[in-house]
């Protein structure tokens, strides 16, 4: 598979369900050209109707476009599709939403300093930047912004702390042994496991959510992450070793599961990209608050920190400003 571009529903994409029809009009007046988190739940509703392809998923079509000027206009999004054997530029491909970047990340400061003190974040690793529904094109930006900002600001503190204390060696010793893990247990299937948590994501901490389906989904989680510190691999030779690069993967994408299935069940509304079925209200926005995890003697830890509006309050838009009159 691939990834399609947000452009091509700007460009005028049409989304039809298993039947070849049009559906957007029934969730939203902007159509197809709706926020993200908008259509990605209209397209999960239409799949939860049964009204999807033999594979389960919807089409995109942008052949009414003209096939000429679709191959101009996305050369590089026809030729991935093809690969993928589907005709872009002159028939359907089948789609399905997906999550391809994170909004959550390291809570950070606006120089992106952290409260670790000597760790920056910037990109995809820094949380909050996008608030609950990031903006197409805003992921790059981001990279872009603060990545320069980062590189700013880690020269001042390095002239401020030139004898940088020296790593703790119990510490690099405990994660050198935590690494390791793997190797001092039976070898056992990784791919099934990691088939097992995909599914888990998807059926109940996707694009729709309820109490029951993410504690259900946390349920599962546990059992995931107590399958895997049972689950090793043949003590070979550490340089190189895919099955090892794989293990700790998977271990990263079951603690970090956990942390989006405890946050999401912890807030009881919906805002943008979060939505709880059985919360459908994004609540008070003069109150909002974000959402932050914590290990506290070694458990997890929810808690709602208040966001602070320095620039625009709820309700408020800079484009209601009129601009200064020139003299």
């Amino acid at each position: 598979g691939t990834v399609l571009e947000e452009g091509l529903r700007g460009a005028g994409g049409h989304l039809l369900n298993g039947d070849r029809e049009r559906f957007m009009d029934q969730y939203d007046p902007k159509l197809e050209r709706a926020t993200r988190d908008v259509v990605s739940r209209s397209m999960y509703a239409e799949m939860r109707k049964g009204k999807t392809t033999q594979h389960g998923g919807l089409y995109i079509s942008m052949s009414h476009l003209g096939p000429d000027n679709v191959t101009r206009q996305f050369k590089g999004m026809v030729e991935r599709c093809a690969d993928c054997g589907f005709d872009l530029a002159g028939g359907l491909v089948e789609v399905v939403p997906t999550a391809h970047y994170f909004m959550g990340g390291v809570v950070c400061n606006t120089d992106t300093s952290t409260s670790m003190e000597g760790l920056f974040v910037a990109g995809e690793d820094a949380g909050g930047v996008h608030g609950a529904n990031r903006l197409g094109g805003n992921g790059v930006a981001n990279s872009t912004v603060y990545g320069g900002v980062a590189g700013d600001t880690m020269p001042g503190f390095i002239a401020q702390n030139p004898h940088w204390r020296q790593p703790d060696e119990a510490i690099i010793k405990a994660e050198m042994a935590r690494a390791q893990h793997p190797f001092r247990k039976k070898a056992g299937n990784l791919n099934d496991l990691r088939e097992h948590l995909l599914d888990a994501m998807w059926d109940d901490v996707g694009v729709i959510r309820d109490a029951a389906s993410l504690t259900r989904g946390i349920e599962k989680l546990e059992g995931f992450a107590d399958e895997l510190d049972a689950t090793g691999m043949p003590d070979t030779d550490r340089a190189f070793n895919l099955t090892w690069h794989d293990w700790l993967n998977l271990r990263s994408q079951i603690e970090m599961s956990q942390v989006i299935a405890r946050a999401a069940l912890a807030r009881e509304n919906s805002r943008g990209a979060h939505f709880r079925e059985d919360f459908p209200d994004p609540g008070d926005l003069a109150s909002s608050t974000y959402t932050v995890a914590r290990q506290v003697n070694g458990e997890l830890a929810i808690t709602q920190e208040p966001v602070k509006f320095t620039i625009v309050k709820p309700g408020e838009s800079l484009l209601n400003e009129k601009p200064e009159a020139a003299e």
